[in-house]
């Protein structure tokens, strides 16, 4: 590997970071805070209103005036708004679009930290710093990191990092003398995603069949198979508290799209000895919660029920937006 330079070229590329905001306000307002306290220069910072159903966009524009705001007409779900986004940014000139969910926050050197690994290494499609869970938590208690895919199980992981004894230590490849360190993993979490803008032009955007949930999946080993690599940075943070559209009635929705595209990824992607397995396990998994969601109540019935949509719609080859999950918008769980 070349010696990569230690530090950012002093032309700084040009980041777009793009926030998607469908619900959650207040959590919206954080993300776009703290991004306006970040210390790198050469930021665009773009809001995506995926079709809200309120006058949320006027309010932020009024409270963050410098900021960009692109309003869809309805929710395309985080691949087609995200996709919204990312085309509007490269057609503005972006070098790189930076992905965050509306409910992460960000430390004020976490970008710097992503374009410097990125422009050390060209061949980097995709860069994300390390995403911890909830107000108090830290790397040594965050869940998810390093993103890998077993095709016999047919489940992705987010796994944690491995004992790093100091920059460039077991398991890290090292930056400029170990200055930096950086894992090449099979995925990364679409919940902060730097994205390199002709990376994306070679292989394309989001696939829009799976409209939420496994589209990260997906970009990420279609990089991995054009010869790009993924990157997770540790030492530098990101902040998710979780969940900011989907809670309530709509967690069943994660239950759906889980159920559904997690039989379009592996179907689609696993190579074809391992299918069927991969075919089995997740209609096994699927059978065991016929067995154990209905003693759980009113809940676990109800979720139990999204996933048979999941499962039914996939054999149906019903993709993209579910025109089968209105009842869960009203359902008091």
């Amino acid at each position: 590997m070349q010696s990569p330079p230690t530090s950012i070229p002093p032309t700084l590329p040009q980041v777009t970071a793009q926030v998607l905001h469908w619900r959650g306000l207040d959590k919206t307002r954080a993300c776009l805070q703290s991004l306006l306290a970040v210390s790198y220069s050469n930021l665009r910072i773009l809001l995506v209103d995926n079709g809200s159903d309120s006058a949320d966009h006027k309010i932020l524009k009024q409270e963050f005036p410098s900021i960009e705001i692109l309003v869809l007409d309805q929710n395309y779900g985080f691949s087609g708004g995200s996709n919204a986004g990312l085309k509007h940014a490269m057609s503005g000139g972006a070098d790189f679009v930076w992905l965050l969910n509306n409910d992460a926050t960000v430390g004020s050197d976490t970008l710097s930290g992503l374009v410097q690994i990125a422009m050390a290494n060209p061949g980097a499609g995709a860069l994300g710093a390390v995403v911890v869970e909830g107000e108090n938590a830290n790397q040594a208690t965050g869940e998810a990191g390093l993103g890998a895919i077993n095709y016999f199980k047919a489940k992705t992981y987010l796994q944690r990092l491995p004992q790093i004894d100091g920059p460039g230590g077991a398991g890290a490849e090292g930056l400029g003398g170990g200055v930096l360190t950086f894992h090449r993993c099979q995925w990364l979490s679409g919940s902060n995603l730097l994205l390199r803008s002709t990376a994306l032009q070679q292989i394309g955007v989001f696939d829009e069949r799976y409209y939420l949930y496994f589209e990260d999946v997906d970009l990420c080993l279609r990089l991995t198979r054009a010869g790009f690599a993924c990157l997770l940075v540790p030492g530098f943070v990101v902040r998710h508290v979780g969940n900011a559209s989907t809670q309530g009635g709509l967690s069943l929705w994660r239950a759906y799209y889980h159920t559904r595209n997690r039989l379009i990824f592996f179907m689609h992607n696993a190579p074809p000895q391992t299918r069927l397995i991969a075919l089995c396990a997740i209609l096994a998994h699927f059978l065991r919660h016929c067995i154990s969601l209905p003693l759980k109540g009113k809940a676990g019935r109800a979720k139990l029920y999204a996933e048979w949509l999941g499962v039914k719609d996939y054999f149906g080859g019903k993709v993209g937006r579910a025109t089968c999950l209105d009842w869960c918008e009203n359902i008091n769980l």
